[in-house]
């Protein structure tokens, strides 16, 4: 398990089975670490020398660790702080002076958790990252022709910011049960739906079936989201959070992209090069304004 942060003695003496990347808040140096996509980030507020609710926006806003768990410690014990902390998305506050025992045990649950997670979604019941990488490592050692459709929200981020995140949880199960509607009237038996996490799907299902699977997708997500909006912000299509600078900013209603790629085209060997072409078509496809659908039909070399 990688892990940011800087107590890592205290977990080479439990011989955790633990890799710390350390770094500082500085933003090159801590994108360079991020690179390594770890875990879990703790954060030592007290060396910070960034404004916490910066580089904890960063870490949210990058879709690549924007749902990775943070811990973050600090000397500051005051109530409303802890909460406007949380309220940026850590998972867990532990105030100084750190207690060596606490800590680790609080990261090694931390750890079964996520271990947990891979495998299923708590919020969607559908399967995790372990059951995803499987079933394209499946795909990939039979003679089926497939496609892979990886599906994520637009201004998701906003909505949070405004609605709160119990009601983005609405939405999150809204979209898991979307999709799964879609492949049932679509799709065959055997086709695949996996939660990556956070607004994140990803299908696995037959080629013939994947583009009407994708379209039908794309126009009931469009046709319904608007039902989680109050009346104002629906009719007018847009609404205003405060952005990362503190000024009011306005934001569209939310939309879906769905990316697709598949073997008929193209040979993938590895998880990684599915993945790779998947995010470079999803990233192509938020360029289009609105509700996309885009298929990746580029052959091998």
């Amino acid at each position: 398990m990688k892990m940011f942060g800087i107590w890592h003695k205290i977990f080479l003496k439990k011989k955790g089975g633990y890799q710390f990347v350390k770094t500082s808040s500085e933003k090159n140096k801590l994108k360079e670490a991020m690179l390594s996509l770890p875990d879990l980030i703790i954060v030592n507020e007290d060396n910070l020398k960034t404004d916490t609710d910066v580089i904890l926006r960063s870490l949210r806003d990058n879709t690549d660790y924007s749902i990775t768990p943070i811990i973050l410690v600090s000397s500051i014990s005051d109530k409303v702080h802890r909460t406007q902390m949380l309220e940026h998305g850590i998972e867990i506050y532990i105030v100084k002076p750190l207690n060596e025992m606490y800590f680790f045990y609080t990261i090694k649950n931390i750890s079964r958790l996520i271990a947990s997670n891979r495998c299923i979604s708590a919020l969607t019941g559908l399967p995790g990252n372990v059951q995803i990488e499987n079933e394209m490592k499946r795909r990939m050692s039979s003679q089926d022709i497939y496609a892979v459709l990886y599906m994520d929200l637009d201004n998701f981020k906003s909505y949070n910011d405004k609605y709160g995140f119990m009601n983005g949880d609405e939405v999150i199960k809204f979209t898991s049960d979307l999709i799964q509607e879609s492949i049932q009237k679509y799709g065959i038996p055997g086709d695949f739906l996996g939660h990556i996490g956070g607004d994140d799907f990803v299908a696995i299902v037959n080629y013939e079936n994947a583009k009407k699977i994708g379209r039908s997708v794309v126009k009931n997500f469009d046709a319904r989201i608007k039902k989680f909006y109050n009346q104002e912000d629906a009719t007018k299509g847009w609404i205003r959070v405060v952005n990362r600078k503190g000024k009011l900013e306005k934001y569209p209603i939310m939309t879906i992209t769905v990316a697709m790629i598949s073997n008929k085209y193209k040979k993938y060997n590895t998880t990684l090069d599915i993945g790779e072409d998947g995010a470079m078509i999803k990233k192509k496809a938020k360029t289009i304004l609105g509700s996309t659908f885009l298929e990746d039909r580029r052959k091998n070399n």
